[in-house]
């Protein structure tokens, strides 16, 4: 694996457009990757047709395709990632919910009874309601939401999330412990 100076040059010039550069970054990246996606499914485990080399390929590509991007290190590229994964599982969610329910299509039945028997989509509804509660949390307190994003979907230890952010493991946990209370309040509130 490159060193993390190396490391952040090749995303860098990966994002700017260099497909040798991108082809590096990904080999140097995809384990960590792998693991971020991991934590990331588990969490919501809503049954989706994605699996983690998926959600890694597609945080990937969107990561190389996207708008510029300014690393400052190779965890800066991690708590990135971990944030585009959250957003891609999102609207996955979201898109199944709206296929499956026919989208704008209006439904209609003869029989009251057949309604009722139709399953109802309750896997992906925790899934919604989190992200409600984490982005009610960002316009609270954006640091709160960020160790959330970290902690919860990047699979971060309390070690690892304070280094990320700059602060000690005492102010994670107890940031974290403010933040499970304000999302708890959110849920129960939905």
């Amino acid at each position: 694996m490159p060193a993390p100076a190396d490391l952040t040059l090749l995303l860098q010039r990966a994002h700017a457009g260099d497909a040798q550069s991108a082809n590096e970054a990904y080999a140097a990246l995809y384990p960590e990757l792998l693991k971020i996606a991991r934590a990331r499914l588990r969490v919501h485990q809503a049954p989706t047709l994605l699996d983690t080399q998926a959600l890694v390929h597609e945080s990937f590509l969107r990561f190389v395709g996207g708008a510029p991007v300014a690393l400052q290190s190779r965890k800066h590229f991690y708590a990135y990632a971990a944030k585009a994964m959250r957003h891609i599982v999102i609207d996955f969610v979201r898109r199944s919910q709206a296929e499956r329910r026919g989208g704008d299509l209006q439904q209609v039945t003869f029989d009251t009874a057949a309604l009722d028997a139709l399953p109802q989509d309750a896997a992906a509804a925790p899934v919604l309601d989190l992200e409600r509660a984490l982005t009610a949390l960002a316009a609270v307190d954006p640091p709160l939401a960020e160790l959330v994003e970290l902690r919860f979907y990047g699979g971060y230890t309390d070690a690892e999330a304070a280094l990320a952010l700059g602060v000690s493991e005492r102010t994670v946990r107890r940031q974290w412990d403010k933040a499970r209370a304000f999302l708890l309040l959110e849920l129960q509130a939905t």
